[in-house]
């Protein structure tokens, strides 16, 4: 089957010391500060220049480093760095350095293959001071590894953004792992037989500060080979792995246009305001190749397209968000390819012919009126060559035998539990709009509350559970749902039903314009991966607002007890009466103690209320109709620690006069 993929949205003191009148310094001790001082920054400057090396403005852009697994195995040594930055150099910088010095490298494996990764965090404890959050008060804390309770602006850690892998210490956990300044920490993952051959991405996930780190330059490509056994065409393709990036500013003009609301770079090669002076992509004129592009911008959207003489020339979508697209064959050709911040995408790419004009450009993106400003402009020149700088494919060995995980189909499962949660955020003064925003991510019948480092799970569930998850953006700005370790199917969009044949694990919701229905999107959520056991993290992936608390936590238990979960009520009342409904929830078999938790009670697929709890087993709904008319009524049981969830079978309620 050939399947569209859809547009989701068309829409940063020194105190002097004082020096006594009555004993100043001689000559000869004002050379000897200023030699010290020379000195310093002569050393410093040379530091720098070792520590993030970044390419001129107009460079060619160059594929990142590569390492290949070996036997089955990657084994690496990352060293975090930062780069204190004098001026012109930009704001200051932040990589990820192998041991020969090559900068953010790209990591290849296979499915099942073993990644070792060695982190040494070289960030010098003197950044704590430039890099306090206010929501995130640096104070230091004996604790180590796997048991943080706090984070502060020196201290880092992993997320391998995409990747089903077990959420927990020196795997994937982001929650309570952190890696102080000097200190080395290893990271073991096994890549699942069945994870979907495709880009994924690598970058620090250090609440409060991830924004910065991200911002900086820590991130780095993974791929996950085999996506020439999905579509035999793509093979011995010439690929190109291209990193977006964005950073602040680097310079800032008065000028009539309002400016970005930040630069942006591709594989480290700037494309700064305000003269946009596009970076450089030299290839063979007339030659497919694979692009592989990965949004590792902190809060930029990027609205890819690649423009001929003025036209925007359709490309082939193989992979999105690092999951082959459904079908034996490429998708329909795209002119437009969304890619909101953690996302990826995949698609075959013709070169110019000899003479043509062509670029990668960005168009404008309206993150709406509380929204970053994300213009239209160059990001690269695509020129033709007499040689590619891409990367031939070297031979991927043989294929594994095992199946690919495909996701949850979106008419053969059924979806026990439907949530809804909603985006949201509180401008204390709106005539200050750059005064502290306070962000959410509610699920509906909770408070809205910032995450902070320890909290409860927002949403507990048990392996094996399917549910539809039912995201609105209440805010006038964009914002961007990701969660970690699985991918979702989009069901709707703005409760419209659409054909996606997609897996993703990040999507776009626009900004509410302030009235009418809020944006929303439909998924389907599926928790059945045995690897997903534990407990991890949903968020806006505008790294902003995730570091400002647009964060929940869910956790996934072992298969809970079975349940069964039954309505009694009335068959029917009269308008303006008082209904009671109750739901009784029963373990299956032989289990002992009654189910807790809570039920959520649903009145024609809308949710009637809060949660009610369940107590002796049972919950109870009050509630009354003003019209004459059908309803159909379900209890949804959500678990507990020990209990599975299910549903009721739907009840018919007449309403009457």
């Amino acid at each position: 089957m050939r399947t569209a993929v859809p547009s989701i949205h068309p829409r940063f003191f020194c105190r002097a010391k004082r020096v006594s009148r009555t004993k100043r310094p001689h000559k000869p001790d004002l050379i000897v500060l200023w030699l010290l001082l020379m000195s310093s920054l002569f050393a410093f400057a040379r530091d720098s220049v070792e520590s993030c090396p970044r390419p001129l403005l107009g460079s060619a852009v160059q594929n990142p480093a590569e390492l290949r697994s070996e036997n089955g195995v990657l084994e690496v040594t990352l060293h975090f760095k930062y780069q204190a930055t004098l001026s012109g150099q930009g704001p200051p910088r932040y990589c990820y350095v192998t041991d020969s010095g090559a900068e953010s490298p790209t990591l290849r494996l296979h499915p099942g293959d073993r990644l070792i990764l060695h982190l040494h965090n070289d960030l010098p404890a003197a950044i704590l001071s430039q890099a306090q959050m206010p929501q995130m008060p640096a104070q230091r804390t004996e604790q180590t590894g796997c048991n943080a309770t706090m984070m502060d602006g020196a201290m880092t850690n992993l997320h391998f953004h995409g990747l089903s892998v077990p959420p927990t210490c020196h795997q994937d956990d982001v929650i309570n792992t952190m890696v102080k300044p000097g200190d080395d920490f290893d990271y073991r993952v096994t890549i699942p037989p069945d994870e979907p051959p495709g880009l994924y991405w690598y970058h620090p996930h250090a609440h409060g500060f991830s924004e910065r780190q991200v911002q900086g330059g820590a991130s780095g490509a993974l791929i996950v080979e085999g996506l020439d056994k999905v579509y035999p065409s793509l093979a011995n393709l010439p690929e190109r792995v291209l990193v977006l990036r964005d950073q602040s500013l680097s310079r800032v003009q008065q000028l009539n246009a309002l400016p970005p609301a930040w630069d942006i770079s591709i594989n480290y090669v700037p494309v700064l305001y305000p003269d946009f002076q596009a970076a450089k992509i030299e290839a063979p004129a007339g030659q497919k190749e694979l692009w592989r592009v990965v949004n590792a911008g902190a809060d930029t959207i990027f609205n890819l397209q690649i423009v001929a003489d003025g036209v925007p020339q359709p490309v082939k979508i193989v992979a999105i968000d690092g999951v082959p697209v459904s079908g034996s064959s490429p998708s329909q050709d795209e002119t437009s390819i969304p890619l909101p911040p953690g996302s990826r995408a995949e698609f075959v790419v013709e070169t110019p012919a000899a003479g043509q004009r062509m670029q990668l450009v960005t168009t404008k993106w309206d993150t709406g009126p509380q929204g970053d400003n994300d213009p239209a402009r160059p990001i690269a020149d695509i020129v033709s060559s007499n040689e590619t700088t891409a990367n031939a494919k070297a031979p991927e060995g043989t294929a594994s035998s095992a199946k690919t995980r495909t996701g949850p189909a979106s008419d053969d499962v059924t979806a026990i539990v439907q949530r809804r949660l909603y985006f949201s955020q509180l401008l204390p003064d709106p005539r200050e709009p750059d005064a502290s925003v306070f962000y959410f991510i509610t699920v509906l019948g909770q408070q809205p509350e910032m995450y902070r480092m320890g909290q409860p799970p927002n949403i507990v569930v048990h392996q094996g559970a399917v549910e539809d998850w039912t995201i609105e953006n209440r805010a006038q700005e964009d914002h961007v749902f990701h969660i970690h370790q699985i991918h979702f199917r989009v069901l709707a969009i703005d409760g419209k039903p659409v054909n996606d044949g997609t897996l993703r694990d990040t999507i776009d919701l626009p900004y509410w314009d302030g009235s009418g229905p809020y944006p929303s999107v439909k998924l389907r959520m599926d928790f059945s991966d045995p690897n997903i056991v534990g407990t991890f993290l949903y968020h806006c992936h505008i790294l902003k607002h995730e570091d400002m608390g647009m964060m929940g936590v869910i956790q996934v238990l072992p298969p809970g007890v079975p349940t069964t979960t039954t309505l009694q009520g009335p068959a029917a009342i009269g308008t303006a009466t008082l209904l009671s409904i109750a739901a009784t929830v029963s373990a299956k078999g032989s289990a002992s103690g009654d189910p807790s938790g809570a039920v959520q009670f649903m009145i024609d697929g809308i949710t009637a209320g809060k949660p009610v709890p369940v107590v002796d087993g049972k919950a109870t709904l009050t509630t009354s109709f003003d019209t004459a008319t059908t309803h159909t009524v379900t209890a949804i049981y959500a678990g507990d620690k020990t209990y599975a969830m299910s549903a009721s079978q739907p009840v018919k309620l007449k309403v009457t006069e």
